[in-house]
C-alpha cells in the first residue's frame, strides 16, 4: 500500500458551500485528507466489497469477468476466482447477492436461496439452503447483509410465509420484521426488529423503492440510515433494541420520496428519480460523515417525452442530478458542517474511499491499473 503525504483539500471544500450551521465558523470542522492507496493492476473497474477486520486484505469483484480478487494491503492480487460458472465449487447462480469475510479465514457468499462458504483459496466448504431472502435492489454487493464475529445481520423476509401477500401489502414496508441477526453459521434467526415508527416509511406507509438501511456494527451497537428517511438509528448488537435516534436535517438539498403508486407503471423508479436517497456514512476519528444524493425536479421529470425507465433522456436527468453527492460532517449528534465535495465518496466497514483524487474524473482515461484512494477526517 502506497503512503501518502497528507493530502488536504477541506479548504475547497470549506469555499464551495455553507458554514458550520452551529459556530458559523470553520475552526472546528475536521479536514478531510487522504492517507492512503492501493494500486491494483487490472484493467477494468473493481467493485470493493469487504475488508479483512485488520485491513491485511482486500475482496473486490469484476463485474464483466464475474472474478472474486482477493488482494493484499500492498495491492498484490493475491487470488482471482470465478464461482458463477459450473463445477464442484459453484455457487450455482450467475449472480451473488454479497460476500463477506468470516472469521476463521472464511467467506460467505449469500446468493437467491443459497449460503456457500468457502475457504480462503475459494475452495467449497459448506453449502446450504436458505429459507430467506434479502430484501434489496442491489446484487453484487448489497447492503442487506453483513458479517461480525459469530453474527450475521440481515435485512430478509422467511419465504416459508405467504410472502405475496406480505410484499403486496400497503403496510409492506413496516409490517415485517426485516431486520434481523442470525447465528453466522447455522443462520438461525437469534434477534429481529421492525422499520422504527420515527421514520418516513412509518409516517407515510406505502411501497418505497429502497427500504435495506446502510448499517455499521461498532462493538455493541448498530447504527442504521435508512435511504429514504433523513435519521440515524442506533440499536443495542446483537438484541436490535432501539436505543435512540437522532434527525439529520440535510436541509433543502434533501428531497424526500413518496410512496410509489401501485397503479402506475414503473411509479417507483419515477418517485426515486425525483427524490433524494442517502448512500453511505462512515466514523472517522471521533466524526461521522454522511452523504446523500439529490433529487431531479418534477418539471423536468414531467417534462420527459415517455415514461421510459433506462431511456436517453431519463439517463441524462440521472447523470445530471444523481451522480453528485452532498456531504455532512457530524460531531456526535451535532452537525457541523453540510456541502459539497469535487469527489465521490463511498464507504466499506470502516474503510472511506473513492476511485478518484478530487477534481479528477476516473472515468476519463483508460487505465491498466485500479486505484483506491483512502480518506479519513482529522
Amino acid at each position: 500500500m502506497k503512503n501518502f503525504l497528507l493530502t488536504t483539500f477541506l479548504a475547497a471544500l470549506i469555499a464551495c458551500e455553507e458554514k458550520t450551521e452551529e459556530t458559523g465558523s470553520s475552526a472546528n470542522i475536521p479536514e478531510l485528507v487522504i492517507t492512503d492507496s492501493l494500486v491494483i493492476e487490472n484493467l477494468t473497474q473493481l467493485a470493493f466489497i469487504d475488508v479483512m477486520e485488520d485491513h491485511s486484505e482486500y475482496l473486490f469483484y469484476d463485474f464483466k469477468t464475474s472474478e472474486f480478487f482477493r488482494v493484499d494491503k500492498s495491492g498484490v492480487i493475491l487470488l482471482k476466482a470465478n464461482r458463477s460458472e459450473e463445477g464442484k465449487d459453484s455457487y450455482k447462480s450467475t449472480y451473488f447477492s454479497t460476500a463477506h469475510y468470516m472469521k476463521d479465514d472464511q467467506i460467505l457468499v449469500l446468493t437467491h436461496g443459497h449460503a456457500s462458504i468457502y475457504d480462503l483459496d475459494f475452495n467449497l466448504v459448506d453449502s446450504k439452503k436458505i429459507d430467506f431472502e434479502l430484501v434489496s435492489r442491489t446484487v453484487g454487493g448489497s447492503r442487506a447483509a453483513l458479517t461480525f464475529a459469530k453474527y450475521l445481520y440481515t435485512f430478509s423476509l422467511d419465504i416459508t410465509g405467504d410472502v405475496e401477500a406480505i410484499v403486496g401489502s400497503e403496510e409492506f414496508s413496516i409490517a415485517y420484521p426485516f431486520m434481523t441477526i442470525r447465528d453466522i453459521n447455522s443462520l438461525d434467526k437469534l434477534h429481529k426488529s421492525y422499520i422504527p415508527k420515527e421514520t418516513q416509511m412509518a409516517l407515510n406507509p406505502g411501497q418505497y423503492y429502497n427500504l435495506d438501511p446502510i448499517v455499521k456494527i461498532v462493538k455493541d451497537e448498530m447504527y442504521a440510515i435508512f435511504p429514504n428517511s433523513p435519521e440515524m438509528y442506533v440499536y443495542e448488537f446483537p438484541e436490535m433494541k432501539l436505543k435512540t435516534f437522532w434527525q439529520l436535517r440535510p436541509g433543502d438539498e434533501y428531497k424526500q420520496i413518496k410512496p410509489s403508486n401501485p397503479d402506475i407503471g414503473l411509479d417507483g423508479f419515477f418517485q426515486s428519480l425525483a427524490a433524494s436517497e442517502y448512500k453511505g456514512f462512515a466514523f472517522s476519528n471521533g466524526y461521522l460523515l454522511t452523504f446523500f444524493e439529490g433529487g431531479t425536479p418534477q418539471s423536468e421529470i414531467d417534462a420527459l417525452p415517455n415514461r421510459t425507465v433506462g431511456s436517453a433522456e431519463f439517463n441524462d436527468l440521472v447523470k445530471r442530478y444523481k451522480s453528485k453527492y452532498h456531504y455532512q460532517i457530524f460531531k456526535g449528534q451535532d452537525k457541523i458542517w453540510q456541502g459539497d465535495l469535487d469527489v465521490n465518496l463511498w464507504s466499506v466497514r470502516d474503510i472511506l474511499y473513492s476511485n478518484a483524487k478530487p477534481g479528477e474524473d476516473p472515468e476519463a482515461v483508460e487505465k491498466d491499473m485500479q486505484t483506491f484512494y483512502f480518506y479519513e477526517l482529522k
